[in-house]
């Protein structure tokens, strides 16, 4: 049966880099359970909310990194549920008019559409002391209650896991540029996905780039298979366990939520001038850096998007071009180790690679003490168990042969082979190429093309 288009839309919950919650002075660093709180983000009678600066400019400054429409007047509002989560039985958050609105920005060459970006706060953390199957209780903290978060909404754009992957790389390293975000903080994605006219189903905070990516894999296969057999598609909620999407309870409408505006929070202004200030203090953005490496390090464009596509990736990049040759770390960077990491289902940020490991490895390589081959399988290594290159290299027999060694193992082979070494006495130069990578073959890899070439010839002169 044919089926028709995949459409995925996200909201990604970021949480942002302030030292206090949204509407309180509580702080946002770790504590023991249910000690970080106060009657504010408890919802105790009486308590009134005060907007925290520093979150308003954040989300800002990640609106306007976005190309959106900043609003000049925006405002909270209640969103109504009951969750032992929520202790006030319902979240601040923005419906009616968010911070920001009408963004964009492209994947490759794809326009994905930003809907909305909104303020909110976070709810508490359910912790289950096994597995949320076979509980028989939950535990509460309300130390995250409060929390800032900015929701990016999207439209369903996408039409593969692989494109919000991309995207998904690209928003983090957005934020992380923009120091609205570090790696220490909450960083969660509710996917919707849906196929051709039958309904969406969403699933429900999933806490990594990677899940995501697999809640999505499965999540349109399963419909697909209940599509070929007849079954209608359910619009539910849905929870990813790490292999499967479980179904969790049928999808609430917005008109179940019962939004209001909240009566405690005034409208948010942003003049022009408190605008202008924002963008000045605004750092570097991944396409901005991306300009200035291609003139700094005169690297092409396509190394350059490669490298900024994680923050962690760019830093290392620009530590490790001040002490060696910046194109060959580029090249190195961009492709080989890239796809070591992808390999192994791996962002840079997740290894302790280092500049220590790297750079004298691409040394070895500039000094042609190691084959590009045998650079490679040095540096599937060097990800996975980080350590002294040259040691390494020595203890895997990966380093280049001294002449005398070549010479040894090319005569070897040209001995091996008197058929072909006599063809190419004859003149026949092509069959150079099979000879040499014989001597390859044979020195698995530690001598370099170039001089096995010059060997050959001066030998069989």
């Amino acid at each position: 049966m044919h089926l028709s288009k995949v459409k995925i839309g996200l909201e990604i919950h970021a949480q942002l880099n302030t030292n206090s919650k949204l509407f309180c002075g509580c702080k946002t660093k770790s504590a023991t359970p249910n000690t970080a709180t106060c009657e504010v983000c408890l919802g105790m009678p009486g308590s009134k909310p005060v907007l925290n600066k520093k979150a308003l400019d954040f989300a800002v400054m990640l609106s306007l990194a976005l190309n959106c429409k900043v609003a000049k007047a925006s405002r909270f509002d209640r969103k109504t549920y009951f969750y032992p989560d929520l202790p006030k039985n319902y979240q601040i958050t923005q419906y009616h008019s968010p911070i920001a609105e009408d963004g964009h920005v492209f994947v490759q060459s794809k326009k994905i559409k930003i809907r909305r970006i909104q303020l909110e706060e976070d709810p508490g953390s359910i912790t289950y002391p096994q597995h949320i199957d076979i509980s028989n209780y939950a535990l509460v903290d309300y130390n995250r209650s409060g929390y800032p978060l900015c929701e990016i909404v999207t439209d369903p754009d996408f039409s593969s896991s692989k494109e919000v992957k991309q995207f998904l790389k690209l928003i983090v390293s957005i934020v992380k540029h923009l120091k609205v975000y570090t790696s220490d903080r909450s960083f969660r994605v509710d996917t919707n996905v849906s196929i051709g006219r039958n309904p969406r189903v969403e699933i429900k905070n999933v806490g990594s780039i990677k899940d995501v990516v697999s809640a999505i894999e499965y999540e349109v296969f399963r419909q697909k298979q209940e599509i070929e057999n007849g079954q209608r598609i359910k619009q539910e909620t849905r929870r990813f366990n790490g292999s499967a999407t479980v179904s969790m309870r049928g999808k609430e409408t917005e008109e179940e939520y019962g939004y209001i505006i909240d009566p405690d929070l005034p409208v948010i202004v942003i003049s022009d001038a408190q605008l202008k200030k924002i963008v000045k203090a605004m750092p570097e953005l991944p396409s901005q850096r991306m300009q200035r490496m291609m003139q700094q390090y005169k690297i092409n464009k396509h190394l350059a998007i490669a490298i900024v596509s994680e923050k962690e990736l760019a830093d290392f990049y620009e530590k490790v071009a001040k002490d060696t040759d910046a194109q060959l770390a580029a090249s190195w960077i961009s492709t080989q180790l890239l796809k070591v990491l992808n390999y192994n289902n791996l962002f840079f940020s997740e290894t302790d690679l280092d500049v220590q490991h790297f750079v004298p490895f691409l040394n070895l390589i500039r000094k042609s003490k190691i084959s590009d081959r045998a650079a490679d399988l040095l540096l599937r290594e060097l990800v996975l168990k980080p350590q002294h290159p040259g040691t390494l290299a020595d203890k895997l027999k990966l380093l280049t042969l001294t002449d005398a060694k070549l010479l040894e193992l090319t005569v070897s082979v040209l001995k091996k082979h008197k058929k072909q070494t006599e063809q190419y006495k004859r003149g026949d130069s092509k069959i150079i190429a099979f000879l040499i990578g014989q001597v390859i073959k044979e020195s698995k890899g530690r001598a370099d093309a170039k001089k096995v070439k010059q060997e050959i010839v001066k030998y069989l002169a």
